[in-house]
Order: structure tokens, then C-alpha cells, then sequence
């Protein structure tokens, strides 16, 4: 069967999954370690997988996968069923799997439970077309991918690793080098100027999404000065009177990108601590963090400001910011280059930290860089070339996928050159058209992969 023949199955598929809103929740006992939502998407892909016959196996609401085919080796096909929360200035539902114009909206469309669809129908077709792998076949499907792998961990020890693979999960033609990622928290204690007093501080969802709004409260200061100050420094603001009358409540709004990217959104945070600063404080930590990181998404005010040849430069995104008492907290989101190592990044920044800023690791992964000449590479190349005439280049990121997870893994696709970068921001879409060539690309890669011994015939 032609894989256009599952569209109506396909598209009816991914709006499903996108109706389930899992986002990572607190841990709600056994089968259920991210929350309900989570496990739910889970469990309904792992429905879809025994519909179409194929075996598949929950193991413990961490992870699953659907399986096909026999042999001694794996090829993996790893996605994630979890996302990032929807954030705010959505045009559409953002849990309703709406179609408008041909495309199918909602969070995770194209991060990445479209591409997971995509992947199941595609290992339909070749099935039912009669297909038998040397290799088993998986599709592995994570569900704590944007926040801290711990659905991979559980995964990689409780079954067999895959011999090889690749993640449907950042952009054509093929991902062999993606960036270290690191998340640290700096904090510091809040120096007021005379007369003024902070309320309140918040802003952001997720280290790595650029945050579009922060929330700023703030009395013994005029309506009349913010006014004045933020038109001074360019930002987009909403200002209300707080509950008691006295103060004022001023909500800065930025435009929400992939942390990895903070260069294409616009940080609410820098404009808040922008605001700050020309109301005075230009002391302690919120002084610090303007004139260190401000609007710069570079780490040269921090000291690592590197790059290689390989993978550019290092990004910093500031993705949270939060205020208890007199402490303020934010969270970095840095990607470096394959070349450098975590313990570098940490010593550099900490040669330029004042002892009044206290940093500490949140977790990170190591970079991954696989041979541009490997035989999985290769494979891939053909199968991109065949399908859209164009010359199959490598490309680096600063994403992170879960081919870091595999020994002999890479990322390849969904987003193809050209198209508008939508992971992580509001109207998110994926186009039906997307998807079914999706299903077509991956289908062509399973089946050359699928094969016992070399990966491509020389």
C-alpha cells in the first residue's frame, strides 16, 4: 500500500495526540511518573501500535515502544510524546488539533508528535506491503524529552539499546553534531534603590524556551516613568494597579522561541530587567544580570562567549526568572560547541562571578558528534536526495535530540530548509502535506536500515 492511502488514519491520528495536553506534571504514582497527560499520550500511541499489530511494550509510563520484525539487531526510531507548555497569544486552541488552510495546529504538532505519527504509518505501509526487516524495527517514545531525559535513562537501562537510529525531532537534510546543553542557576540577593520597592518576579515556563511574558511588581514608582521607560528601551508592556491600589503590576511581553535559538525570539526577561535597571537597580543581582547578559544571547558577559568550526558559536537563553524574599533566581539555558566540554563552561563563568552570584549546574548533556562519512549518514543522505532532488548537506545544532541517547545515532528532519521554525512558539502547525511526506522519507530510511549487516550498499 502507498502511504497516502493512511492519510485520513494518519491526520485523524495526530489530531488525537495533539488534543492530549502533556505537559510534564508532577508524579502521580505508578504508570504516571510526569502526570496523567503525559501517560495518556503514551498509552494511546501504544493503543495505536496494537490497532495496526505491532507489539509494543509500556515500561512503567516512562517510555514505550511499538515493534516490528525480527533479528539480532535494532534500528531505533526514537520520538517524544511530551511538550513544552503552550504559552500564551495563540490564534487557535492550542490543545484542539484544529486544521485551518491544510495544516494541523496544536502544540507538539511538529515537536514531535507529528513526526511520531508519521513514523508509525510509515512502518504500517511497509508491513502491509510485505516487508520483513532483518533488524527489529522501534519506534522508542519518550515522554520527559523537554525537560530532564529521565523517560531515556529509564529506557536505555530497563531494554535493549539500539544498534542504531535516528531522531525525526530538529531539521533536514542531517543533524551530525549537535551542542553540549547546560543548565545553570545563578542567584543573587535583590539591592533595592531608595524608595522603591519589588513585589513580584516571574517570568518564563521552560530553561529552554525564550520566554514571551514576565511579570514585574513594583510600588513607589509612577505609571507615568514606566511609561517612559519602556518606551525608552522599546519594550511591549500591560500596566495595572496591583490589589492594594498602591502599586502597579506590569506584565512585559517577548516572542516565544526554541531556547537553542534565542537569537529568533525576544526575551520578556531582558526587558524587565532593562525597566529595573533604569528605575535603579543597577545594584546586587538584578544589576548583575542587565549588564552581564541584558539582551545579549553570546555569554560574553559571563565569560564563554566560544565557538568551533564545527557547530558556531555558544548560545545563552535566559528561560526563567523568579524571586523569593530578598533572592533572586534565573535559570540558563547555554548550548556550547561539540568541542568544549561542561567543566570548561562552568570554570570560565565562575573566573568572572562575583561572590555575590551564586551559580549552581541544574543538569546538562554532553554534545554529540557523529563521522560525516558513516554509513547511517550515508544512508540518509540518499534517502533526503531521493526524495527532494536537493544536495543532502550536514548541519549542526543546538538542539538537543535523543540521538544523543544512541552510540551510533543522528537527527534527520522534520523541518526542512527553508521552513519556518515553529517548535516551542505559539500557533505551532504542522501541514498535511508535511506529514505525509514525512511518512514517505522515514518509510524509505526504515526499509534501507532495516536491513541486516551494511546499512548501504557500496
Amino acid at each position: 500500500m502507498d502511504i497516502r492511502d493512511y492519510k485520513d488514519k494518519i491526520v485523524e491520528t495526530a489530531q488525537e495526540l495533539i488534543k492530549i495536553p502533556s505537559v510534564k506534571e508532577a508524579d502521580q504514582g505508578p504508570g504516571k511518573p510526569f502526570g496523567a497527560p503525559i501517560a495518556q499520550a503514551l498509552e494511546f500511541m501504544l493503543a495505536k501500535g496494537r490497532e495496526l499489530g505491532f507489539k509494543t511494550e509500556n515500561f512503567s509510563g516512562y517510555a514505550g515502544h511499538i515493534e516490528y520484525g525480527q533479528g539480532p539487531e535494532i534500528l531505533g526510531i526514537l520520538c517524544h510524546l511530551d511538550v513544552v507548555p503552550a504559552g500564551e497569544g495563540w490564534s487557535v486552541p492550542p490543545f484542539s488539533g484544529e486544521i485551518r488552510d491544510g495544516r494541523i495546529y496544536g502544540r507538539g504538532a511538529i515537536d514531535n508528535k507529528g513526526p511520531a505519527v508519521a513514523v508509525l504509518y510509515a512502518l504500517a505501509a511497509l508491513r502491509d506491503s510485505g516487508w520483513q526487516p532483518k533488524r527489529r524495527i522501534r519506534l522508542i517514545l519518550g515522554t520527559d524529552e523537554e525537560s530532564g531525559w529521565g523517560c531515556m535513562e529509564h529506557y536505555m537501562q530497563a531494554a535493549e539499546k539500539p544498534h542504531l537510529g535516528f531522531a525525526p525531532d530538529a531539521e533536514f537534510p542531517v543533524i551530525y553534531s549537535e551542542k553540549g546543553i547546560l543548565m545553570v542557576e545563578l542567584a543573587g540577593k535583590l539591592v533595592s534603590p531608595q524608595g522603591i520597592v519589588l513585589t513580584a518576579l516571574d517570568g518564563g515556563n521552560r530553561p529552554n524556551m525564550v520566554p514571551d511574558r514576565c511579570r514585574v511588581g513594583l510600588q513607589g514608582v509612577r505609571e507615568e516613568e514606566i511609561a517612559a521607560v519602556a518606551a525608552k528601551i522599546g519594550a511591549k508592556i500591560e500596566i495595572d494597579k496591583d490589589e492594594t491600589g498602591q502599586g502597579l503590576h506590569l506584565l512585559f511581553k517577548g516572542v516565544s522561541a526554541h531556547g537553542s535559538m534565542p537569537e529568533t525570539g525576544e526575551n520578556a526577561i531582558s526587558y524587565a530587567l532593562a525597566m529595573l535597571y533604569n528605575l535603579g537597580f543597577t545594584e546586587g543581582i538584578i544589576g548583575f544580570l542587565y549588564r552581564q547578559i541584558g539582551f545579549s544571547h553570546d555569554g560574553r558577559g559571563l565569560n564563554i562567549e566560544v565557538k568551533d568550526e564545527v557547530s558556531g558559536p555558544l548560545t545563552a537563553n535566559m528561560g526563567v526568572i523568579s524571586m523569593e524574599e530578598d533572592t533572586v533566581k534565573v535559570l540558563l539555558d547555554i548550548r556550547y560547541p561539540v568541542s568544549f566540554r561542561e567543566e570548561q563552561i562552568l570554570e570560565k563563568m565562575g573566573q568572572v562571578l562575583p561572590a555575590s552570584v551564586q551559580l549552581t549546574p541544574r543538569g546538562g548533556k554532553g554534545p554529540l558528534f557523529v563521522d560525516p562519512g558513516s554509513p547511517l549518514i550515508r544512508v540518509l543522505q540518499q534517502v533526503y536526495r531521493k526524495h527532494t532532488g536537493e544536495e543532502p548537506r550536514l548541519i549542526s545544532i543546538g538542539g538537543g535530540t535523543y540521538a544523543r541517547a544512541l552510540d551510533n545515532g543522528v537527527a534527520f528532519g522534520p523541518v526542512f530548509p527553508g521552513q519556518e521554525e515553529l517548535a516551542h512558539q505559539k500557533d505551532e502547525y504542522i501541514s498535511i502535506e508535511h506529514l505525509l511526506k514525512l511518512a514517505e522519507i522515514y518509510g524509505d530510511a526504515i526499509k534501507i536500515l532495516g536491513e541486516e549487516g551494511g546499512v548501504l550498499d557500496d
